[in-house]
């Protein structure tokens, strides 16, 4: 039985849970803001790197590219010189001077402390190992890790692609460390201590008045810089599309330096409920600005936001982009992951039954792999473990019976890019049932899309509901990669009545228990005998058989099957037929 409620330790790990510890782009404007990143900790023993997590610690300059003369490119495309792996050629004469320069290297072939350690000898003062993946993760220091004494940190393959593009075209000006008392005037929200909407695709079925959708206005507010504020204010605003739909402001008591204080429904300051009458279709905009009632000396986070979505056809908690769809940002997978992997978002609502799913959108990235062709497996789970919230010792994933299913086959190399994958027919859902709604791949090159533009952090500590769960080699975890990374998996719904019945010549049934040890029961509303074909997620055929129904039920025995995934395909003999995904442990 699986009650997780902790993050799956994965290769995305690490991003700092210490608000006041940044990566972030201070100049052109292009680049300004906050990156998610790791840093070299010298706490695991193998780095003699500065301990961001100290108040005051950072660095600040121009970003250089490294390069070490080194012929070739590497199996991402990127000049091997560039990977620091050797002695820089560091010389203002070269165009190439480290000397008080954050240096910028990619991840291939050598070890981390080595590259840091080469760019340490050039002059540079910090440096930025870009992954060669759309994600980050820790870094070891290897062999020469204590040797270094300049900040190390890395970012995501995106994000460095980003900042080396701007490069082009002169200073990329960073700021990397803990800002805690730089500044005498600062004060800062974040995203991840910030109440949101429950989700950013907010179905119009659903949310025809007040009682059928509202969320609480939250945030927590520090106090960075070392002198203390007696004048701050705090607003949080709703701008929707005809215009503002919430604004309320909250004074602020004193807050010194160092402290934080929260207006939350929780604390003794709070914002009223967000709630509509009704609500117009289109993009709402949830604003929270800080006014430190002087000038703040660092304001890039004075503000955060979220949008939220309302219309009648994505469901979905990633943010959306001006198509309409749920969009990524990152790619992920489970770092000790061999063979399946799923991203999946939570949907449990009140009016359930008002709409039907019929396939999902989601995104997924190659590692040096092109995707024409790939194959991605897509789910409608009904998640029948009953339990109360997060905290519930009965919390599990040992009842997900599949109610629609289907797969995508990628037409050309859509890296990133948002696609759609039909279930073989729609379903109707229902009323306060929850169901889980998953992308799956087999392939170990292949990252799935993830969003951490929003962080539900706060919303998942606040409502305790699970959101966006992940499957790792047939086994769940209700945390996924935490809060703050969101699968960027949408539904695509439709009105109810608009789907019809056997349309396309299925019939609804279950199977249970799932996963399944021996025996694995087929419940259809049939008396007649059927056909069971069992493949694996290959497409292999492992069991080929005749199923006799008694008052709707049938057994099947798995005991001599593999652990693993497998795909029930039930046909009547009326030409009816049922699929189901089924889990062997």
């Amino acid at each position: 039985m699986k009650k997780i409620l902790l993050s799956l330790a994965v290769i995305a790990v690490g991003f700092s849970a210490q608000s006041q510890v940044i990566a972030a782009g201070v100049s052109p404007a292009s680049i300004a803001g906050n990156y998610n990143f790791t840093w070299a900790d010298p706490g695991g023993g193998d780095w003699g790197t500065p301990d961001f997590l100290v108040p005051g610690t950072f660095i600040q300059g121009c970003l250089e590219m490294s390069e070490d003369g080194t012929t070739g490119t590497n199996p991402q495309g990127n000049p091997i010189s560039q990977e620091a792996c050797f002695p820089l050629t560091n010389s203002a004469a070269n165009g190439n001077d480290m000397t008080g320069k954050i240096a910028v290297c990619y991840r291939n072939t050598c070890e981390f402390g080595a590259k840091a350690l080469n760019c340490q000898n050039a002059g540079a003062i910090g440096v930025i190992i870009v992954n060669r993946d759309p994600e980050v993760i820790e870094m070891g220091g290897g062999a020469d890790g204590a040797s270094v004494t300049i900040p190390v940190i890395m970012l995501s393959s995106t994000d460095g692609a980003t900042l080396i593009a701007e490069m082009a075209n002169g200073c990329v000006d960073m700021l990397i460390g803990n800002k805690t008392g730089l500044f005498a005037d600062d004060a800062g929200v974040t995203k991840g201590a910030t109440l949101f909407s429950k989700k950013t695709g907010v179905l119009s079925q659903l949310s025809t008045s007040a009682a059928e959708f509202n969320f609480d206005i939250g945030t927590r507010i520090y106090n960075y810089g070392t002198n203390d504020q007696a004048n701050m204010t705090i607003t949080a605003s709703i701008d929707g599309p005809s215009g503002n739909v919430y604004s309320e402001a909250v004074t602020l008591p004193a807050v010194v330096s160092g402290d934080s204080v929260d207006v939350d429904p929780t604390s003794a300051l709070t914002f009223p409920q967000f709630s509509l009458a009704a609500y117009p279709d289109g993009e709402y905009i949830l604003t929270y600005d800080l006014d430190l009632g002087i000038a703040d000396e660092y304001d890039a986070d004075n503000t955060v936001s979220g949008a939220f979505n309302v219309q009648d056809s994505v469901y979905a908690l990633a943010p959306f982009d001006a198509a309409g769809v749920p969009v990524q940002n990152n790619g992920f997978r489970p770092g000790t992951n061999t063979s399946t992997f799923s991203d999946c978002i939570v949907f449990d609502d009140p009016n359930g039954s008002r709409v039907g799913i019929t396939g999902l959108y989601f995104q997924a990235l190659g590692n040096a792999v092109d995707l024409s062709g790939e194959e991605i497996a897509i789910y409608c789970y009904r998640w029948e473990d009953v339990f109360t919230d997060v905290n519930d010792a009965a919390l599990a994933f040992d009842n997900l019976n599949p109610v629609a299913g289907g797969f995508y086959y990628y037409p050309s190399d859509l890296q990133g890019e948002t696609v759609y994958g039909a279930f073989t027919a729609p379903v109707v859902l229902e009323d306060n049932q929850r169901f889980l709604f998953c992308a799956q791949t087999v392939n170990l090159e292949v990252f799935l899309g993830f969003n951490d533009d929003i962080d539900y952090t706060w919303n998942l500590n606040y409502y305790a509901q699970p959101l966006g769960p992940i499957e790792n080699d047939g086994a769940y975890f209700a945390a996924g990669f935490g809060a703050d990374i969101i699968p960027s998996v949408g539904a695509k719904m439709v009105d109810a009545a608009t789907i019809g019945l056997d349309e396309n010549g299925t019939i609804e049934g279950s199977a249970y228990p799932n996963p399944a040890k021996d025996l694995v029961t087929i419940a259809i509303e049939t008396s007649e005998d059927a056909t069971i074909v069992v493949t694996d997620l290959s497409g292999k055929i492992v069991m080929n058989d005749v199923l006799s129904f008694a008052n709707g039920e049938s057994t099947v025995n798995i005991a001599d099957l593999q652990s693993g995934m497998y795909i029930f395909n039930v046909t009547l003999a009326n030409g009816l037929s049922s699929q189901f995904n089924v889990a062997k442990k």
